[in-house]
């Protein structure tokens, strides 16, 4: 990384990255519908991801009752054009819908919304595939909680930037990173969507895990190039 003697700025990164990712749809704020779209497909592209969150919605419907109602050949179906393992996809669609009717009376953003927010934080950690990283991202896009959050995509930006090392365990990482957005004052809702949203692109269209394509990226002058392992 070129040194000018001042302290990095991510905030002002972000808007020279943002530049190139302008919103290609607008992100959801339901928290089952959030879930849900974590859970639609395996290792697809969000075009594809999109499509099927789609005709789940008009075949099936986004309600937990509707989910757990629906015709299982239905399921299948859809879960077959998702990528592998389509009978664990349905069978975690249930559990969605089965733990949002049980514990929160089919209602999840309200039940969210009436829990003090280490115990919302562990009702969402109970949904499939979501955790800590998955858990932040809900109650940070429906509004519930600011939580910093990153996937991914955004940690192996800030690694290769140089403003996070990479620690021996992904989740150890995530934290730095998400510790990151904080301590350079990114914290209010609207600018950590932004963050979230711009780094994952990023991450995805030049700063790739298999090879950074940097000559295009308006941020090669200041980037460490560090090397990234597992991310």
């Amino acid at each position: 990384m070129e040194t000018t003697g001042s302290a990095p700025d991510l905030r002002g990164w972000i808007a020279q990255l943002a530049d190139l990712y302008p919103p290609s749809r607008p992100e959801l704020t339901d928290p089952l519908q959030l879930i849900l779209w974590e859970n639609i497909g395996y290792l697809i592209d969000d075009d594809r991801r999109a499509a099927l969150f789609e005709e789940f919605g008009a075949r099936v419907g986004l309600s937990a009752a509707r989910i757990v109602a629906a015709d299982g050949s239905v399921l299948l179906d859809i879960a077959r054009r998702g990528g592998m393992r389509p009978e664990t996809r349905v069978d975690r669609w249930r559990t969605i819908a089965g733990i949002t009717l049980d514990r929160c009376d089919g209602d999840l953003d309200r039940a969210l919304r009436a829990l003090p927010l280490p115990k919302a934080r562990a009702l969402l950690k109970a949904f499939p595939a979501l955790g800590d990283p998955g858990a932040d991202k809900v109650l940070l896009f429906s509004g519930i909680a600011p939580r910093p959050s990153l996937d991914s995509n955004g940690v192996r930006v800030l690694c290769r930037l140089g403003l996070v090392a990479e620690q021996r365990s992904y989740a150890a990482t995530w934290r730095a990173a998400v510790g990151t957005l904080t301590s350079q004052g990114i914290t209010c809702r609207d600018d950590l969507i932004v963050a979230y949203v711009v780094l994952r692109e990023h991450g995805k269209a030049l700063c790739k895990r298999g090879g950074p394509i940097c000559a295009p990226c308006p941020l090669d002058a200041v980037c460490a190039h560090a090397p990234v392992n597992q991310l």
